[in-house]
């Protein structure tokens, strides 16, 4: 009642406050919200008949954003003070580029559907909605339609620079604290640099994070015990004390515990798909291909995949919304649009759902799983970096998230990609997969800056690389050769002039 009564007083002097000074429009588009299940938004309208003000002021928490640095200024992009009231079509305007390039960037992906849903719930209206845009009204755009890297640098930045919006989710997350420098959840540092970062790892060694992620419970001599994965579990053996390991080993349970339910079931019944999905998700895969490979391929599981795709259609033929069983149905589509939507849609029903849901807790690597898709179907990193945004609201330290959202950023910024592996190496068990892939990126990132200033990073990062990768668990992948020759180059480019230097 409070927090109703607060949103109430805020709508009213939000009506009540002056017109600033007239600046003039670059561009606008008409945002349109209805409700899922009516086809032109009646009940939302409704709503917006009866709660104008706070309606209005859900609307502006999501999609709004004002420059603390010139706070007399309108937002940019701002919301129209009309809305059409059927459907919800709501005027956006825009007074720049950026604006236009911010608000893209937040349609693009499920960032603004979520933060528009959670403002809503604040003021009552609890209905899922559906978001979709029309009449475009912007001027020439250059080839591309968002503009230069400079502006998708500053988006980004925007994107999880404010407090307020990264908390509109604090109440769907399953981690609800935000970090107090919320740039660390994009691994976007406001106040380390590289070289802090490089000085604090060799000081202080992995840090609480690291520690936190052993199990609560790992499973007892499990590299032991028979089955299709006792060759997996036994490579293990003279590493258990790792975290890392030690996640590997409940995933590989997760995954033969699954599979020895959906078979002695005669594919029948269905309990054993989340045991399935468990161990796929502490695996950390996403890839269409390795999640095939983990449920059928003979180094596997060895699943019969007609009996399986069989028992998951006869599911959701059943009950069409059961969460497990469209996310494995989506994860082994191949990547594209149908698979992009595909999760989409798991997400969109997950969210419905609520905490009741199963995958709820997983919202992190569905969205993360997005994010690859997108970034595997387009190469495009704007889209991708936004669903990795979504990924960070809920699971600030998804180590696969911080991976994928460090390489998107490559294609982006140097500096940006920089800091953002900085992050995940500092957050990351000094043994996960991607460690000794990272070292090998910052030394091709700082070989793209001056190879001469950035000598002592290059150096410490190959070392860093050589020494993470010869202490790699034996079951991950190893590095591919086009990266580390890449990698060499740089090292060897750099050791040739200091060779020359000291001469």
């Amino acid at each position: 009642m409070a927090d109703q009564a607060r949103d109430v007083a805020q709508a009213g002097q939000a009506a009540a406050q002056p017109v600033l000074e007239m600046m003039a429009e670059w561009g606008r588009v008409y945002l349109r919200i209805s409700d899922v299940w009516l086809a032109r938004g009646v009940a939302i309208g409704a709503f917006y008949l009866a709660n104008r003000a706070l309606t209005m002021l859900a609307v502006r928490r999501a999609v709004e954003r004002r420059d603390p640095d010139n706070p007399d200024q309108p937002a940019d992009p701002q919301v129209g003070l009309e809305a059409e009231v059927d459907s919800l079509l709501v005027p956006v305007i825009f007074y720049s580029q950026l604006g236009y390039q911010y608000f893209t960037s937040i349609l693009n992906g499920p960032f603004l559907k979520a933060c528009l849903q959670t403002e809503l719930e604040k003021v009552g209206y609890k209905e899922p909605i559906d978001v979709s845009v029309e009449w475009w009204d912007l001027p020439n755009l250059p080839e591309g339609g968002t503009g230069p890297l400079m502006g998708m640098m500053k988006v980004q930045g925007w994107l999880l620079e404010s407090p307020e919006k990264m908390s509109m989710l604090s109440t769907a997350a399953v981690d609800s604290g935000i970090p107090e420098d919320v740039f660390s959840v994009a691994g976007v540092s406001t106040v380390a640099s590289g070289k802090d970062v490089e000085e604090e790892e060799q000081k202080v060694g992995p840090s609480q994070a690291k520690r936190a992620r052993l199990p609560q419970e790992p499973p007892a001599q499990a590299e032991l015990q028979e089955g299709p994965l006792k060759r997996r579990r036994a490579r293990l053996l003279q590493h258990k004390d790792s975290p890392t390991a030690q996640t590997l080993l409940k995933a590989f349970s997760c995954l033969e515990r699954g599979a020895a339910m959906v078979t002695k079931g005669g594919y029948q019944q269905g309990e054993g798909v989340e045991h399935l999905l468990e161990g796929i998700i502490e695996l950390e895969y996403s890839a269409p291909e390795r999640v095939i490979g983990i449920l059928y391929e003979q180094r596997w599981l060895q699943l019969e995949k007609t009996q399986l795709d069989y028992l998951i259609c006869s599911q959701l033929k059943g009950n069409p919304h059961s969460t497990p069983y469209l996310l494995i149905q989506a994860l082994q589509l191949p990547d594209g649009l149908s698979r992009q939507q595909a999760i989409n849609h798991v997400i969109d029903v997950v969210r419905q759902h609520g905490e009741t849901d199963p995958m709820y807790k997983h919202v992190a690597y569905m969205n993360w799983a997005l994010g690859y898709t997108i970034w595997q179907t387009t190469k495009q990193p704007t889209q991708a970096l936004s669903a990795c945004a979504s990924a960070l609201m809920y699971k600030s330290d998804h180590l696969p998230t911080l991976y994928l959202t460090a390489g998107c950023s490559m294609d982006v910024s140097v500096p940006q990609a920089i800091r953002q592996f900085h992050h995940y190496i500092h957050t990351a068990p000094t043994d996960h997969q991607f460690v000794p892939w990272a070292h090998y990126y910052l030394v091709t990132l700082y070989g793209q800056q001056d190879p001469s200033v950035h000598k002592d990073r290059i150096l410490y990062h190959y070392n860093m690389a050589q020494q993470t990768n010869r202490n790699s668990l034996p079951v991950f992948n190893p590095i591919p050769i086009e990266l580390t020759d890449l990698a060499r180059k740089v090292y060897e480019h750099v050791m040739a002039q200091t060779g020359t230097s000291d001469a």
